[in-house]
Parts: structure tokens; sequence; C-alpha cells
């Protein structure tokens, strides 16, 4: 191992932090004891600062919580050589993903983005994708498959796969984001039939469904704009400050989050996306709020003293 790369037992450690705080985002105390162990010794936070670098391309939210991606991650790296499990979690240079070594997906990931990166295809068929931060798409004949986080597919005929739904778009504009628990999807313009396990429904411009294990739900307009980021902005109004720092967060590394007291201070806005550090020092123009950074990958929004 070259000098100065963290050791495997601390990149493991690096991984199983992220697992939990995914698993307790909201917990101070679980924060406070990630930023004592990334005290402790310069390769923790080396590991921990490249972690979140390949986060956007490894997509490790697909493993799930940290019970079920823990396990998984650690037959993974028995299965590898030292050399290799290094060159996975990009201590190396090197393609390959997690994801591919441990559970072997059916279709090849043909693109992929990374944190805060955008990346417009144009395809077969005159259809286009853009894909948005974190995000991969797969493509087979006319086919394509979102595996995770955001796509705006465009064109005259088309199909898309997502986790709980199939689209076919007629000369239409749509937008499709995974959540852990249910795909949402938003028509601009045209229209888009979605079929899934509870029916089938057809969209016209201007409407949305969120579509689960569940069932189907229509979306209303929010707080977000879910076509902004299409043009580098994030536009919000009238969103609570908890909920903007969770979308402000999927476009920078590390973590982002927030005080309780000030969790439900309203602020509405227009932001760049690619000045996510100006973003969040503009919502203390707005707010009565200061920005705590214990480093630049751990960032904690407070009341102001």
């Amino acid at each position: 191992m070259a000098a100065g790369q963290p050791s495997e037992s601390i990149v493991r450690a690096a991984i199983e932090w992220q697992m939990r705080l995914r698993a307790e985002p909201a917990s101070a105390e679980l924060q406070r004891q990630l930023h004592d162990w990334l005290a402790q010794d310069e390769q923790h936070d080396q590991a921990w600062q490249r972690l979140q670098q390949m986060a956007g391309l490894f997509r490790l939210n697909p493993l799930g919580d940290a019970a079920q991606a823990i396990p998984l991650l650690q037959r993974a790296e028995a299965d590898l050589s030292r050399r290799r499990m290094l060159k996975l979690l990009g201590l190396t240079a090197g393609s390959a993903t997690l994801l591919a070594a441990a559970s072997a997906p059916v279709w090849r990931t043909d693109f992929a983005t990374a944190t805060g990166e955008t990346r417009r295809l144009e395809l077969p068929g005159d259809v286009e994708v853009l894909l948005n931060t974190g995000s991969s798409i797969d493509v087979h004949d006319q086919e394509l498959l979102l595996r995770s986080g955001e796509a705006l597919v465009e064109g005259a005929q088309w199909q898309l796969r997502c986790a709980f739904a199939e689209c076919v778009g007629h000369r239409a504009r749509m937008s499709v984001r995974e959540y852990d628990n249910r795909s949402e999807i938003r028509v601009a313009q045209g229209e888009v039939l979605v079929r899934a396990a509870a029916g089938q429904r057809q969209l016209l411009a201007g409407e949305g469904l969120a579509v689960s294990a569940r069932g189907m739900s229509p979306l209303g307009r929010g707080a977000l704009d879910p076509f902004a980021w299409t043009r580098g902005l994030l536009v919000v109004n009238d969103i609570r400050l908890v909920d903007f720092l969770a979308e402000a967060g999927r476009y920078r590394h590390g973590w982002l989050g927030c005080d309780p007291a000030v969790a439900d201070l309203r602020l509405s806005g227009v932001f760049r996306l690619a000045e996510p550090e100006l973003m969040l020092r503009n919502i203390t123009h707005l707010l009565p709020v200061a920005l705590v950074e214990r480093t630049r990958w751990w960032v904690r929004v407070v009341p102001i003293a």
C-alpha cells in the first residue's frame, strides 16, 4: 500500500460511519461521534473525504440501511484481494464499481454522474437524457433503465423503467426521481403512460405521480421546483430549512444538517447549484442562522448565538 493511503480497516470504518449516518441522519450524538473519529487521525479524515468523493458514483443508497449494507460490503471485501479492494474504493486509479462487485447487475451501467455533476446524453431515435447529480442510467436497445438518482427524458418516442414503474413517452418531456420508497414522475410536456403494479395512468403536461409498492398518488405543486435543476438552479418557495438542506446536500460532498431549533424555519429563493458553498452562505443572510464547519465535509446550521 502506498505511503499516506488509509488502511483497509480505516476504509471499512469510514464505510460503516456512512451507513450509520444514513440510518440515523438526524442524530446529533452520531454526528458528534463521527467528528471525534475524524479528528483522531489524519487518515480517518482522508478516507472519509475519498468516500464522499466516490459516493455519487458508487451510489451506496440502493444497498439499503446499515443492517443490510454493512454485511454486503463485508462479503464483497472478503471476496476481493487487498489491492483490488483499495482500487474499488477509489484509493488507486480504477473504473470498477463496488456495486458491480457486490451484486453483479444484469444490465451494465452505461452512464453515471458523480455528486454535483450533470450529464447530457444524445441517444438514438432523437432522444435526449439529462442526468442529475449522483445518478446512473442504462441504455438497452430502445429502453432506458434509471438505476438511481434523477433524470430528464425528452423525445418523440421512448420507454423508461424505474424502481416502481415503466413510463412510455410520446413527444414528451418528463423527469423521474428515485427515493428510497417511491419513484416521482413529472411531465413537462406531451403525454406519458405510466404502468405499475397498481395499474396505469396517462399523465399530461403539468401532472405528476408518486409510485410506490403501496400504489399511486397524484403529486401537487410542492415547495421545490422539480425542473429547476435542469437549468442549474435550486428554486424553492416557502420550504422548511431542514428540507432545503437535504436537497442542497445532494449537490455537495460531506454531511450537511441543522440544529432542531432552526429546522422549521422557512425560506424562498433561487440558488445556483454550481456554487454549493455560496448557497450555504446565502441562507445566513436570509435566516437568523450561522454555519458551524468542523471540516469542509461537515457543516451544521445553528441558531445565531
